[in-house]
Formats: C-alpha cells, structure tokens, sequence
C-alpha cells in the first residue's frame, strides 16, 4: 500500500492522508524529517490537523523534531484538549518554552479545558512569570471578555502628527504581528481614539490624529461576557473591539476571529444543552466529564418518562378493550413534538442572535402558536382523511382533534420554554428539548386517549 501512496506535498495533501490513513501518515512523516519541517513551516494549520489524527505520543515525538518556533505556532492550531494529552509526552522543559512564548489567550483556553488536576500540573511547569499572567487571566468570570481578549494592540499617544505617529507605530512592529486597528491613549493609558491602520497610511502626514481618528469609540470592560462581546463586534461591523478596565485604561482588543469562535461555540453549546448534553462536550471530551454532564439529564429524562407512563397507565383498560389506540398514541406525539422542535429551533436561534426584545416575547409566542394552529388544521384534516380512507371511521374525529391540538401545543411551548427559561436567569437551550418532549408526549398520549374515550 505504502507504493501506491501519494507523496504529500504540502498541508492540505497531509492532512487528507493522516484523516484517512494515520498510520500510513505518520509512517511517512518519521521517515521524512525534511519534509515534515518544511511543511510544518508553511502550513501550521494543516500541519495541526494532522497530528490530531495521531497518538499524543506520536504527536509529541514529532512536535520534538520541529524548531521551537515552529513547534510553537503548531500548538497555537491545535485543540485544547489535544495539547493537554500531548504535553504530556513532552518534557517540563520544552512546555515551559513553548507555553511562555504561545499567545496567553491560547494558554487560557487550555487551562479551562482542563480537569483540576491537569491545571494544577501544567502550573507546576511554568515559570513564574508565565503563572502570573496566567493566573490573572483565570481571575476574570469564565465566558467573560477578559479570557479571551489579545493584550497586543497597537497604541500611539495623544497629541501626535500622523507622521509622528507612523515613527511611533514603527517601534510596535515587533511586539504586535497584526494591526488592524490604532489606539489612541494618553499618558496614563486612558483610551481617547480609534483609527484604522489604513487611514493613518494615506492621511496627510502633517494632520493631528484627534482629527483622523473616531472619538468615544465602542468599547468593553474585562468582566463583561463573551457573546457580547461578539454581539457588538457583529453590530457595527468591527474587526476588534478595545477592551479597557473600569477606569477606561485600554488593557487589550477582542478580534473578530475571536468573536467567529464565540458564536461558533454558544451555537454548538445552544444544540447539545437543548438535549441535555454537555454545554462544553464535544466528542474529545474525557469519558469522565461526559459521563458526568450527561448522568444528571438522563436521570431527570427518566422521572419525567415515568409521568408519561402513570398517565397512560390510568388508561389500561381502555387501551386493553382497544388495541389499536395504542398504535395511534405514537402518531400524535410523534407530530407534535417535531412541530414543536421547530418552533424551539427558531426561537433558540433568535434569542443567540439577541433578535428578542423583551417588548417582542408576545409577539414571537403568538406567531408561532398561530403557526401551530393553521398547521394543526391542516395536518388534523389529512390525518381525518387518510383513517376514514382506510375504514377506520370511528377514530378518526379523535384522531384530527389530538392531532390539532399536540401540534398546536408543541409549537406554544417550544417558543415559550426558551424564553421562560431566560427569564429565570437559565440558559434558553438548557434541556428545553427534554422539558418538550414531556409536554408534548402527555398531550399526545393521554390527551389522546381521553378524547378517544369520550368520542368511541
């Protein structure tokens, strides 16, 4: 097989490899130093990838062959739980240097990935200097602005020509590797001003920057959250945000790409909480956790199915005189609850998107209840239709009218338990597909049988 292979080239050809043949990517990757640095080199992302498909003492056995430097931008790539299992494989020696030069937010966001124990190993290694940042960072909230935000920005001081300013920018080179935006600050690092790094360029050289620059601009403090953060970034179409302390002394910047991984992440925490799932899991999440995020849910999933079952229960010599309404109870609750995952769906959605004002609750409740309504009419007469089709003429009438109305409940209580769940201060996606499930199974089943038993 190893004849037959395709020598990979570069990043993306590597990491198509590694997805589908590891073994045969690490094969080549030991027996081909040369290469392995030179794509390391070019293509830190793909290279990262590639060693995610590996064992983290693989990966750690390659890392070590790589310069530090290289190595460094490498672990900025890679999954937080992934550096956590592969620095494990490495000596003290070497995370310490790669930790100390790694950007601190990228430092933070393995330590909250991390298991206590994990933490308290990975701070025995650093140096004390690297500990305190660190440290101070993990002070703030977590999901809070202060986590994540980059302490490199670009700040010039008050009172200067745009010619003098560009010197000044100069001297930032090599601390700060991408200027997007200039701060203006003034001696005592209070925050005054925002300009692009492209109006400084093409002003005219003899201009003030008080007069180039935006005045009073967007800002936010350390402690405030994460998806606000994003939200304003997405509400005046940012590229960062400056992040300034309550004494409005510019401390750093949230980017935008920091604001696509926010938003990324609360949509996926959103899907996973609304089935009881694990804010925080993901499928590379230690057994040990996962187990212990999902427990609770099930147990609560358990009770509630057990309330189903006493309410049908309460029915048993109907459904014993009458078997084939133990065949349609499914068919109701089956409808209802996919009409109201829909409507739990959007208003998710839209509550991740801020959309829902609080003037606006009524609103979004009562058109998806009337969604609910004409759907239901619709479905209740196709499911009228198709039984007295069929010569079950006799159930029919109960049939529609469950069928109407789960669908109508469903769609008023997947648009409500969301935001009633914010309005308790609760995630809105906090197992609201659980808490559904149970609306729309009682009503259909019960609420089934007990028309069925006043119209057969």
């Amino acid at each position: 097989m190893e004849n037959e292979m395709k020598t990979p080239k570069n990043g993306e050809e590597l990491r198509k490899l590694s997805r589908k043949n590891p073994s045969l990517a690490f094969k080549f990757l030991s027996n081909n130093n040369d290469a392995w640095n030179e794509i390391a080199k070019n293509d830190p992302f793909d290279s990262a990838d590639t060693l995610e498909e590996f064992e983290p003492e693989e990966a750690g056995g390659l890392l070590l062959s790589l310069p530090v430097d290289i190595s460094i931008k490498i672990f900025e790539s890679l999954r937080p739980r992934a550096i956590i299992e592969i620095v494990q494989n490495l000596s003290s020696d070497i995370v310490e240097q790669i930790f100390s030069e790694m950007d601190t937010e990228d430092v933070v966001d393995v330590f909250e990935r991390s298991t206590v124990d994990e933490a308290e190993d990975l701070l025995e290694i650093l140096n004390k200097s690297t500990k305190l940042v660190i440290n101070k960072r993990l002070a703030y909230p977590r999901n809070s602005v202060g986590r994540l935000m980059s302490e490199e920005v670009a700040k010039i001081s008050t009172g200067l020509t745009v010619k003098e300013a560009l010197e000044e920018l100069k001297s930032l080179h090599t601390s700060v590797e991408d200027i997007v935006y200039v701060y203006s600050v003034d001696k005592n690092n209070i925050l005054s001003g925002v300009l692009s790094f492209r109006e400084i360029v093409f002003a005219n050289e003899s201009e003030l920057i008080e007069n180039v620059m935006i005045c009073n601009p967007i800002y936010i403090n350390p402690s405030s959250d994460q998806e606000e953060a994003a939200r304003l970034i997405k509400q005046y179409e940012l590229l960062a945000l400056p992040v300034v302390d309550k004494n409005n002394k510019l401390i750093g910047q949230a980017t935008i790409s920091t604001a696509l991984d926010v938003i990324q992440t609360e949509i996926a925490e959103d899907f996973s909480q609304s089935f009881g799932a694990g804010a925080e899991e993901t499928i590379f999440t230690p057994l040990q956790k996962s187990i212990k995020l999902r427990l609770p849910w099930i147990a609560v999933n358990m009770g509630l199915a057990f309330i189903v079952s006493w309410l049908i229960a309460q029915f048993d010599e109907t459904i014993a005189n009458d078997a084939l309404l133990a065949a349609l109870m499914p068919v109701v609750a089956l409808v209802g609850g996919n009409s109201g995952a829909q409507s739990l769906a959007i208003v998710i959605r839209a509550l991740a998107r801020n959309d829902i004002s609080d003037a606006r609750v009524m609103e979004v409740i009562g058109k998806q209840s009337l969604i609910g309504i004409i759907n239901g009419i619709f479905i209740g007469l196709f499911s009228f239709i198709l039984l007295t089709v069929s010569g079950l003429n006799s159930y029919s009438l109960a049939l529609s009218i469950s069928v109407f109305g789960n669908i109508f409940i469903g769609n008023l209580f997947g648009s409500s338990i969301p935001l009633i769940l914010k309005k308790l201060g609760f995630d809105p996606a906090l197992a609201s597909n659980i808490f559904l499930t149970l609306i729309t199974d009682i009503v259909g089943f019960a609420g089934f049988l007990g028309i069925a038993l006043l119209l057969i």
